[in-house]
């Protein structure tokens, strides 16, 4: 052979293999691919021709044998990885599908985490991986971050470290809130990249490190949380990931809870609803003993509505009722994490209700939100106002759609967030068949241009 000529990969069969026991074509993995690529904030262009290179050897770059492997593993209903399908690239250590955090050293899943996230860019998270939700519901015993690897820092953590991440917890969570997740997203992953990780890795008594574990917890699910509402998935997957291992280290039991209903919520917006519904009763089953009135209620109103989607509507009212009574019960219902209150519970029974096509019931839940929701919740409300016109317009009430709507576009401005985004561009395909309406045709242009600003900015 000559030293110029490169050497022919050898076909691959095991892709082959995996393809035939799905039952599929190369143009039906193509298409998968794409679809859930396109989830995830990637544009791709496969076809079956792509995947005949493949099947004679060609290893395609990331992120596709992540992606082929995540969607076969859906069809096969067995994990599989890139490595069973022939796929692992020769020169790059495979992207990390998200292994159980507590198997290994959180502080390096923090600091590994550490790039700016991107539209089409592929990132050290890797793809959303339904693999990785399969987690328990409370864990035997982990590695302690004790053990980590120490950073040189020579001064233990204290009540100092521990007052920092709380004060910073709430400023961010009050930020999110009020402006949507691009007002928080990059400090606050940089913090726990930075000053977090060198502190969890820090020498600190037990009191100490289980406070510092528990405050950390919750700033990894916040910017998890900010990675969702960014459409940022395979990020929020593994910053939830990371804030269920901090909880587990500080023996915080609710914290944990709450961490498997993020990863519930995420799953179910993305259409996993079986491991949403599983997700949330492990919540509930290990949080309600252990977390507040608020907290409870939290957690109940998320399985009510995963079990709203089983079909289980018996079920999902109990929930809902008993969410109600410890809201009763609760003092105070504001938290930098978890924050329940009688506009979150009404906007959970509104979410049942959109379930169910009940357009009636759902407008009324959702007024009834807009009515109870803080001040400076405005992402929240601006979400709502959009819910309700499309439910407003499915009862055939065009005006009051357009009403509500009017009231949507002028908070959106304000507002740094994907799914707002995504509820932007719902509008103008709402309004476009009612555009020779003078009232719906004025909101549709300026609709457009909003959304004409915000591609450029």
């Amino acid at each position: 052979m000559s030293p110029y000529t490169r050497p022919r990969q050898p076909p691959n069969q095991p892709l082959r293999r995996l393809l035939a026991e799905a039952g599929w074509t190369g143009a039906r993995l193509a298409r998968e691919i794409n679809a859930e690529g396109a989830q995830q904030g990637w544009h791709l262009t496969y076809d079956r021709t792509a995947v005949a290179h493949w099947l004679k050897g060609t290893r395609p770059r990331s992120p596709a044998p992540e992606l082929a492997a995540e969607v076969l593993t859906r069809a096969l209903g067995r994990p599989v990885n890139v490595v069973d399908i022939g796929l692992n690239p020769t020169h790059a250590a495979p992207i990390d599908q998200g292994s159980v955090p507590w198997g290994g050293d959180v502080a390096a899943m923090l600091e590994h985490l550490d790039q700016p996230p991107g539209q089409g860019s592929v990132t050290r998270s890797g793809v959303y991986s339904l693999t990785s939700l399969t987690v328990p519901t409370w864990p035997a015993q982990g590695t302690s971050l004790s053990a980590s690897k120490l950073s040189g820092r020579e001064v233990p953590v204290g009540p100092e470290q521990i007052s920092v991440c709380q004060t910073l917890l709430s400023v961010f969570s009050q930020n999110d809130a009020a402006f949507g997740a691009g007002s928080v997203l990059e400090p606050l992953r940089r913090f726990l990249a930075t000053s977090v990780t060198d502190w969890l890795r820090a020498p600190a008594e037990p009191r100490f490190r289980r406070e510092l574990c528990t405050a950390t917890a919750q700033m990894a699910y916040l910017c998890a949380f900010a990675h969702f509402d960014s459409n940022l998935h395979p990020q929020a997957q593994q910053y939830y990931l990371a804030s269920l291992s901090l909880a587990h280290e500080g023996g915080d039991r609710a914290g944990y809870a709450v961490g498997l209903r993020g990863l519930s919520v995420q799953a179910h917006a993305l259409g996993h609803f079986q491991h949403a519904d599983r997700l949330a009763t492990q919540a509930v089953h290990l949080g309600i003993p252990h977390a507040s009135p608020p907290q409870q209620a939290f957690l109940l109103g998320q399985l009510a509505v995963t079990r709203a989607v089983a079909g289980d509507l018996r079920a999902s009212n109990h929930h809902l009722s008993a969410a109600e009574q410890r809201l009763e019960s609760a003092h105070s219902a504001w938290a930098p994490v978890g924050a329940y209150h009688p506009a979150s519970l009404a906007l959970q029974h509104a979410t049942v209700a959109r379930g169910l096509h009940d357009h009636q019931r759902a407008v009324r839940e959702l007024q009834l939100s807009l009515r109870y929701r803080p001040e400076g919740e405005n992402r929240s409300r601006a979400i709502t106002l959009a819910h309700l016109a499309e439910a407003q317009l499915s009862l055939g009430h065009l005006d009051l759609a357009c009403h509500t709507w009017a009231e949507f576009l002028a908070l959106y401005p304000q507002i740094a967030s994907a799914r707002a985004d995504d509820l932007l561009k719902s509008q103008v395909a709402s309004l476009r068949p009612h555009r020779r309406n003078r009232t719906a045709g004025s909101l549709l242009e300026q609709a457009l241009y909003l959304r004409q600003l915000r591609y450029r900015s």
